[in-house]
């Protein structure tokens, strides 16, 4: 079952963006003129481009989009070339965006660092536990791209550069027999090291 995306006007007027007699202004307008609602507010006045931008990636549910355009990283129509380019492919949005040369690596873990309230670590500088690491055989880490750095409080902290792959982590926790802990890293200190 699809769900239905909230309307735009509603997440706008939830987040005290604009008002509920913007709102109805600019859909009196629109009835009018037929164009787009988000078009109409900001032609107005009564929203900047960028805010807009955000209140759409909500509606369409990407909370990492949501994060980008509010760093001013990117905007909608990347976001939406992102997302299109993701329907047809078995690919994260993260890696699509880098791809496209809309977001650098570093712009990218900082927002999933936040999307996700992890902490971001550099391996070259963390001295990596041999214990944690000996916990899972290399070849899992490759499959998975992730390194196990340390134990700490019962839990096997592992660096990932996708911490949306929970199957990476259900496995890990079933070979380790530890819950995992996850902490953002790049894809290429996770390679490099795994090589």
């Amino acid at each position: 079952m699809q769900k239905i995306p909230k309307r735009l006007g509603d997440i706008l007027v939830e987040a005290g963006l604009v008002s509920e007699q913007q709102l109805l202004a600019a859909l009196a307008l629109q009835e009018t003129n037929k164009k787009p609602l988000g078009e109409i507010l900001v032609g107005q006045g009564y929203i900047a481009q960028e805010k807009l931008d955000a209140a759409l990636a909500k509606q369409y549910g990407s909370k990492l989009g949501e994060i980008l355009i509010n760093a001013k990283l990117i905007n909608f129509n990347q976001l939406q070339h992102a997302l299109n380019i993701q329907k047809s492919e078995v690919r994260t949005l993260g890696d699509i965006l880098l791809e496209l040369g809309y977001v650098s690596q570093e712009d990218l873990i900082a927002a999933q660092a936040k999307q996700y309230n992890l902490e971001i670590i550099s391996l070259a500088s963390y001295d990596i536990n041999a214990d944690a690491f000996s916990k899972v055989p290399v070849d899992i880490l490759k499959h998975y791209n992730v390194i196990p750095i340390d134990v700490k409080d019962g839990f096997l902290v592992v660096a990932t550069s996708d911490p949306e792959d929970i199957l990476a982590v259900s496995d890990l926790s079933f070979i380790s027999g530890m819950h995992i802990k996850l902490v953002l890293t790049s894809k290429k200190e996770i390679q490099s090291l795994l090589e």
